[in-house]
């Protein structure tokens, strides 16, 4: 999963910064690690392995026990899906997952067809690029778990 990081210096959406304590990585020696995207262009931004890194992390995972919480649904939940023989077609699966990405494009190319903005068909393109390129993927792991042998 890709995380998009938002408000960021210019230093920070160009990856020469820590997006989370603005450490500068040029002048430092300080170890980064890659932690998402720029929105703006699709660019990797890092953060200080230490501790920074750790801090998104812990981040992350909080907010996946809010969603799942939500969702009224926990950890074993979760796990039994993932360890099951029908994860591939479940929801949260590589189909479901397949379906919301030919959704995307199917609304990037409505969009498209609209649209003579070159920023926003800029965008939508990016969009189209990533989503087709996630269709495919799954769409191959699913026909390699669904073979006959």
């Amino acid at each position: 999963m890709e995380r998009y990081f938002w408000h960021m210096s210019p230093r920070q959406a160009d990856g020469m910064a820590c997006v989370v304590c603005g450490a500068d990585f040029l002048t430092g020696k300080i170890t980064s690690v890659s932690v998402g995207r720029s929105p703006a262009d699709e660019s990797q931004v890092y953060a200080c392995k230490d501790p920074c890194a750790a801090v998104i992390a812990r981040e992350a995972e909080r907010m996946a026990r809010e969603m799942r919480a939500a969702a009224g649904i926990d950890a074993v939940d979760v796990a039994e899906v993932a360890d099951g023989e029908d994860a591939v077609f479940s929801v949260d699966g590589h189909f479901g997952s397949l379906l919301r990405d030919l959704r995307s494009l199917a609304g990037a190319e409505a969009l498209l067809a609209t649209t003579d903005d070159v920023p926003t068909v800029r965008f939508l393109l990016g969009l189209t690029a990533r989503h087709a390129e996630a269709a495919m993927i799954r769409a191959r792991l699913v026909l390699a778990r669904t073979r006959e042998d």
